[in-house]
């Protein structure tokens, strides 16, 4: 903003030096915090280049068992995660169709395949029961409803019906009257 915009809304001369001020010394600060950290982000970068270039120099200057030992080391890894992809794989198989998440399935997931599995189906089994017991309380609990269908023009309530009003309802309505209150009907 400038100072006439913020003389304008009612600040004090003195508020409005004060406020540029500060806002000035803001923007120099930040201007060499960015400049400090642009210098450290070289340093980083060069600490880098110096470690790669050293691990260079390590490498050439090991012996070949060195050599086929790192070999060996960095094959074992890519084989571990290797195990690890395919047992995710297996794992996913066998839980197909129950939308579990990849966070929980990457807790079951190890190099080792049976262990995998073996945890995978358990879960499913959990899964499978957890289903099959909701699904046969919901249905014991639509069984157990003592739901009576209504119709919205029957009244439902037979104090008040007299004879006059039943003779106003369609002959089906009638019907249905007749059949669910054959004691009010028959007291006419």
């Amino acid at each position: 903003m400038k100072r006439e915009e913020l003389l304008a809304k009612g600040y004090t001369e003195e508020q409005v030096t004060d406020l540029l001020n500060t806002f000035h010394s803001i923007n120099s600060e930040n201007k060499l915090l960015k400049n400090e950290v642009e210098g450290k982000q070289d340093l980083i970068n060069q600490n880098l280049e110096l470690q790669r270039q050293l691990d260079e120099i390590n490498k050439a200057n090991m012996s070949e068992q060195e050599k086929v030992e790192a070999m060996r080391k960095e094959t074992e890894k890519n084989l571990t995660e290797a195990r690890k992809v395919y047992n995710k794989a297996k794992v996913k198989e066998v839980l197909a169709g129950y939308d579990v998440e990849d966070e929980l399935i990457n807790s079951l997931v190890t190099d080792d395949e049976k262990t995998s599995l073996t945890s995978a189906n358990i879960l499913k089994a959990r899964l499978d029961t957890i289903i099959a017991n909701t699904t046969k309380k919901v249905q014991d609990n639509i069984a157990s409803l003592d739901v009576k269908p209504t119709a919205s023009n029957v009244p439902q309530e037979t104090e008040g019906m007299n004879f006059e009003k039943f003779s106003q309802l369609s002959a089906a309505e009638q019907e249905k009257f007749i059949n669910e209150n054959p004691d009010v009907f028959n007291s006419w």
